[in-house]
């Protein structure tokens, strides 16, 4: 079999990640400089980028599929939220409760 679809897929993945992921920097950039708000999107943009690099038909690029969940800024400050929200809403309310 080809390696063209392969290259489709990871093409496509590739470009509609790194797409979200410049978009979440954007806004960020934007509410640092003119405090406008507006929200992230979470996750898609390091899994999109993610399921690119692991369709790439390229040797020793799966490797690096973790990485865009390192520098997307949906990723990240998902992961931030979620660990405050389990650990120090949960689990330390609760251990001041039990005192």
């Amino acid at each position: 079999m080809s390696d063209f679809p392969r290259w489709i897929l990871s093409g496509l993945f590739g470009l509609l990640g790194s797409w979200i992921i410049i978009l979440n920097y954007s806004m960020v950039i934007s509410w640092y400089r003119h405090r406008r708000h507006s929200s992230r999107i979470p996750l898609l943009g390091g899994l999109g980028l993610m399921a690119g690099l692991l369709a790439s038909p390229l040797p020793g690029v799966t490797r690096y599929a973790w990485v865009p969940l390192v520098i997307d800024l949906g990723c990240l400050f998902t992961l931030v939220e979620f660990c405050y929200a389990v650990l120090w809403l949960q689990v330390f309310k609760h251990e001041g409760h039990a005192a």
